[in-house]
């Protein structure tokens, strides 16, 4: 396909220049949202025994309840229950003391919870823990690159990455242009050797062309996701004028307002009314007052589309005794409610159980090698380069030694942060056995890491920086399941072993880490053997 020199031009310009400049930002949100797809088990690995309370019998849910509210009257108002729950795996029982509570607009890092069970004998067991919860972090790095603080009920970062998603696009859509006159020709062509160029250009491509209907979706979902309440407040004034755009639930009037709160009941309709959905919980507001009462149920089904990033929610009065209007559910949705849940659902890649989680996974990591991928193209084209042994090395710009240095300490600071708090999860109980706030510890290691990483790279250099952060992720990478290998061979009070079906996290820790070691003896020689006055010579 034919298309226009001065077209050609112009897409290439933006392309390169939109691509360097939210580079870093989509490789972090890119590799952190690979990582998402299984941020509850992640959560899980990194929770110590101490905060998994024991699991209960469906049968026993409304003792569980009875006797909690009687022993702690806070939980009578807002509760949750968890059935089957990936993301709230702690306790069959969880609420927040008038203490803990966090308003809507504040940041909850420290995720305290009172958690509660019955033992095996009946009697009721309640503790107070701070949440152990790496999954949640990578979830933030995912949705706003990293980028700390608060703008209303939103985090800064979010914004940010909405405007991000929106030059993504537009660089999505000009590399297209760039590789239409050679599509055919050029798509599985992946060429080594000495010209380092060509090589990173092929593999951009390939992994750019093969995953574009993966990127468009991210893209477009992103910037909705970032502006939802700028569009809802546009749709207000110009559909709605001075109507309310969602209406209030009205108060339900109850035959039996007294009616005692039946968790089993509830459990029972649920399976009956969604027999595709399987409960994973059901959290309670105002369930003191029975007719303004409400319950959300998250339901999980492998065969539908969901809402949200595991659950469709299904909200009902858990007191009524009438149907349960199940329209929220895709199952039951009119045609252009599934459009909109598609939406949610292709940028979660929630659909299709573990399966479908694998392939984003893999997607999520070649989007963070095509940004990483560009920003290397992007320094391999303005590198002066010494062809002529008689004159004077030449001396780099300053502009491209420091997207060099940004490049290898943003984006192998950001990997090495990660795997280095996810280790942190491991070993902060036995380090530190006072320890009061484990999501603290672990936000605030990620970015002291992360910033001593790009400090260090502008300091010493990419081309030095570059071995060392491959390194040092692979070493971080085998502690993993070496701290699993200890905790089983030599019982630590405080330190414990992948069991169950989260041995495959320490497997691939192990596998990762023979990648990343192989990337640093590529990355040591090629400094070794660079030319004076390269970009990648120590």
């Amino acid at each position: 396909m034919k298309v226009r020199t001065d077209i050609l031009k112009i897409a290439k310009e933006l392309h390169t220049w939109v691509g360097i400049s939210a580079g870093v930002l989509l490789f972090i949100c890119f590799f952190a949202g690979g990582l998402t797809m299984f941020q509850h088990d992640l959560s899980r690995w990194a929770t110590p025994p101490q905060q998994r309370l024991a699991q209960i019998a469906p049968t026993q849910f409304n003792q569980l309840v009875q006797q909690t509210q009687a022993a702690f009257p806070e939980s009578i108002r807002n509760f949750q229950i968890n059935v089957d729950s990936k993301e709230y795996h702690h306790a069959p029982m969880m609420w927040q003391s008038k203490q803990q509570l966090v308003a809507q607009d504040q940041f909850d890092t420290a995720q305290n919870s009172m958690l509660a069970t019955l033992s095996t004998d009946g009697r009721l067991h309640v503790q107070q823990e701070n949440r152990s919860n790496v999954g949640w972090l990578i979830e933030q790095l995912h949705e706003t690159g990293g980028i700390p603080g608060m703008f209303g009920h939103h985090t800064i970062g979010v914004y940010v990455m909405g405007i991000v998603a929106l030059l993504y696009f537009m660089a999505i859509m000009t590399g297209l242009i760039l590789l239409l006159p050679t599509l055919v020709k050029d798509y599985f062509a992946v060429r080594k050797g000495k010209n380092k160029k060509r090589f990173w250009l092929d593999t951009h491509n390939v992994v750019g062309i093969s995953s574009l209907p993966f990127h468009i979706i991210i893209s477009v979902t992103v910037v909705v996701f970032a502006f939802h309440d700028v569009f809802y407040d546009a749709m207000a004034k110009l559909a709605y004028a001075d109507r309310p755009m969602f209406e209030r639930r009205a108060e339900l009037k109850l035959d039996h307002p007294t009616a005692q709160l039946d968790i089993e009941q509830i459990l029972l309709r649920l399976q009956q009314q969604a027999p595709d959905y399987q409960v994973s919980s059901i959290r309670f507001t105002q369930a003191d007052q029975p007719e303004k009462a409400m319950a959300f149920a998250a339901l999980y089904s492998p065969n539908h589309m969901l809402r949200g990033d595991r659950f469709d929610y299904l909200v009902f009065n858990p007191y009524q005794t009438t149907p349960y209007d199940v329209s929220s559910l895709n199952a039951f949705n009119a045609p252009l409610d599934k459009l909109l849940n598609s939406m949610f659902s292709l940028h979660f890649g929630n659909f299709g159980g573990d399966f479908t989680r694998w392939i984003y996974l893999v997607l999520g990591m070649g989007g963070a090698f095509l940004f990483y991928s560009g920003n290397l193209l992007w320094l391999e084209s303005r590198v002066k380069r010494q062809k002529n042994p008689q004159i004077a090395v030449p001396e780099q710009a300053k502009s491209v030694r420091f997207v060099a240095c940004l490049t290898v300490g943003a984006c192998l600071g950001c990997v090495l942060a990660i795997f280095t708090t996810m280790l942190f999860g491991r070993w902060a109980f036995v380090l530190i056995p006072q320890l009061s706030s484990i999501n603290h510890l672990l936000v605030y290691s990620y970015y002291v890491i992360f910033l001593s990483c790009l400090i260090y790279s502008f300091c010493i250099g990419a081309a030095r920086a570059l071995p060392h952060l491959l390194f040092a992720i692979a070493i971080v990478l085998l502690l993993i399941p070496f701290t699993s290998l200890c905790a089983y061979l030599f019982p630590v009070n405080g330190l414990w072993y992948s069991n169950g079906s989260l041995w495959w996290i320490d497997v691939f820790a192990l596998i990762f880490a023979g990648l990343f070691l192989r990337f640093y003896q590529q990355a040591r020689v090629r400094a070794q053997h660079a030319a004076k006055g390269s970009l990648w010579s120590a």
